[in-house]
């Protein structure tokens, strides 16, 4: 019965050609656009995930739960106040780096700094703090340095990013170089506003990876964490005892500045005279240190927190583990009541990654409603003939053909044409393939070679779109078929042999 069956469907495709061929067309045409647009998509998605995870965000990030925008390069948190810490940070490395998928593991604290170079250069550059030995560990490829060098261990300084030097250098009017003083400011609701001079020791260049990658400059990880007010310390645990109020005064305005009194601050006996006379060893070596004072206090108020991290990047041997692994660390986290979420590399990856992420699902979403607009084509067209095969669908039905049998042979013929016209449409979606790849596509803006992952694209035939693709189309025909199906079982076998 299978064989005959198989026989009557074929027989039935030839004898209606011209629709075969319009249901053929639409499936090869379908099929085409899916294995070519499926291709980019995945090629452009890996070649970014590559990219991130290789380069700048690891597999997978970790960051304090309350965190709303847990991104990577910049968030609200890190502009508006100084970015949450992960609570204790050494069990929770301690911990992931005992996962047998783990690689690697390094900290890192974000911030936002204007810099200031002489006189007139000024500029402004997206913090990373790091300890330069694990951050080169995990990502030896990530900086590109054109001049200078990296942070080296326990070295305080800054790497400035080309975009952030460029700036300086255009308002300074001369080129920034390794050696130079830059002034970093940053403000933030934690430590207020912070001014640290610190030292260029290069300039790196991300290229053309992705605008918001373009002003990362990378900073020691001490003078961040002053900047952001991750101290051990603060001026609040400062107690002065009653001797030592009592040694101030009274901090009025008659008392600081006044001349009349003798505990004035600017008594005149406590004048300089310039002379030698009266005052003149005001400025002795002994003076100064007594109108200094202790400067252990200052010391002991600027003593960082060296547990202090906004987030743990961490690497895994094979992309495929990172969603098992994310979800082993939160269980590890929810089983320890530990205020800290383990995310995918794309949630923190930024504006660029997420683009090309937004874009898939669009794609996804015409593709649906391609799928719609072919099923409802396909399905017309399939009424069409069988109402053209009343008479023949009828004799069938008379002579003893169950309504399964009907239905199994009109399901057939669609799926003949399904699996026919849609490997032509591989075929076809392959060598198209092929031809971009040999040629490449050229990104001729910014906003191209941040889609395409570089200057030039090259796609990849993808097996994971062939398939999904022929399963689709397949899928699509399947659905189409079922109207026509139930329009041809409904007409009895006396009607349809009359309208035949």
């Amino acid at each position: 019965m299978d064989t005959v069956l198989i026989k009557i469907a074929f027989r039935n495709l030839r004898q209606h050609m011209t629709k075969t061929l319009i249901i053929g067309v639409l499936i090869t045409l379908g099929i085409t656009i899916l294995v070519v647009g499926y291709s980019f998509m995945d090629t452009i998605y890996a070649g970014i995930e590559k990219n991130y995870v290789e380069n700048y965000t690891g597999n997978i990030f970790i960051a304090e739960a309350g965190v709303k925008d847990p991104s990577l390069i910049i968030s609200p948190e890190a502009i508006q106040s100084s970015p949450r810490t992960i609570p204790d940070f050494n069990a929770i490395r301690d911990y992931v780096e005992t996962l047998p998928a783990v690689t690697g593991t390094t900290g890192q604290i974000n911030g936002v700094s204007l810099l200031k170079w002489g006189e007139l250069g000024e500029g402004f550059s997206i913090l990373f703090g790091v300890d330069s030995e694990s951050y080169m560990e995990l990502f030896p490829n990530g900086v590109k340095l054109l001049e200078g060098t990296f942070l080296a261990e326990e070295q305080e300084g800054i790497v400035l990013s080309k975009a952030s030097a460029d700036l300086l250098s255009k308002t300074a009017g001369q080129q920034i170089k390794p050696g130079d003083q830059v002034l970093l400011t940053a403000i933030n609701s934690v430590s207020g506003t912070k001014i640290r001079e610190v030292t260029v020791r290069g300039i790196h260049d991300y290229g053309d990876a992705a605008f918001d990658l373009s002003f990362i400059s990378f900073i020691d990880e001490a003078n961040l964490r002053i900047m952001n007010g991750l101290v051990l310390n603060s001026a609040a645990d400062i107690y002065l005892t009653a001797e030592e109020n009592a040694s101030l005064g009274a901090l009025d305005e008659e008392n600081l500045f006044g001349l009349a009194s003798e505990d004035s601050l600017f008594a005149e006996d406590l004048l300089v005279d310039l002379d030698g006379e009266e005052g003149s060893d005001l400025f002795s070596m002994d003076s100064i240190a007594g109108l200094l004072g202790d400067k252990s206090e200052r010391t002991y108020l600027n003593e960082t927190d060296r547990n202090a991290w906004n987030f743990l990047l961490v690497k895994v041997e094979d992309n495929k583990q990172t969603d098992r692994t994310v979800r082993q660390i939160n269980a590890y986290f929810k089983a320890n009541d530990i205020d800290a979420k383990a995310y995918n590399w794309l949630d923190g990856a930024g504006m660029s990654a997420r683009l090309a992420d937004t874009i898939s699902i669009l794609f996804n979403v015409l593709i649906l409603i391609v799928a719609v607009v072919a099923v409802i084509v396909i399905m017309n067209t399939l009424v069409i003939s069988v109402s053209e095969r009343y008479g023949e669908i009828g004799t069938m039905r008379a002579i003893g053909a169950e309504k399964s049998f009907v239905r199994k042979m009109i399901s057939l013929e669609t799926l003949m044409i399904t699996l026919v016209f849609g490997i032509i449409g591989v075929v076809i979606g392959v060598v198209i393939l092929l031809v971009f790849r040999a040629v490449g596509i050229e990104a001729t803006n910014q906003f191209l070679q941040i889609l395409l992952g570089g200057g030039v694209f090259k796609p990849v035939v993808s097996l994971s779109a062939i398939v999904s693709s022929v399963l689709m189309v397949s899928l699509v025909g399947i659905v189409a078929s079922l109207y026509p199906v139930s329009v041809a079982l409904k007409i009895s076998p006396l009607e349809a042999m009359n309208k035949g």
